[in-house]
């Protein structure tokens, strides 16, 4: 499945190709900001639609995805990431278990 987008710019006319109606659209609108005009996007069944019609064009379905569950950072606080344990009266960095 492919949606082709057309356009002229001022080579002549030029045409890409993207796999969903949103890459399609995104596609139209960088060209168009770079000075192309008369731009069409082009399903995969054959429509044509004029950026006027863009408006128009059946969106890709997503498959839905489950929430995933973010874990979050604990805030700093009075807790030291390495806690530093004593051995005669001298600090040492505990860096083991």
């Amino acid at each position: 499945m492919s949606f082709t987008v057309k356009a002229m710019c001022q080579h002549g006319e030029v045409a890409y190709r993207r796999k969903t109606s949103e890459a399609a659209l995104k596609k139209a609108r960088e060209i168009s900001r770079a000075g192309c005009y008369n731009l069409h996007i082009i399903t995969p069944e054959g429509r044509d639609y004029h950026s006027s019609e863009f408006g128009d064009i059946p969106r890709t379905l997503v498959a839905e995805r489950p929430i995933q569950e973010t874990y979050t950072r604990p805030m700093a606080g009075p807790h030291q990431r390495f806690p530093r344990q004593t051995r005669g009266g001298i600090q040492a960095l505990c860096l083991w278990p």
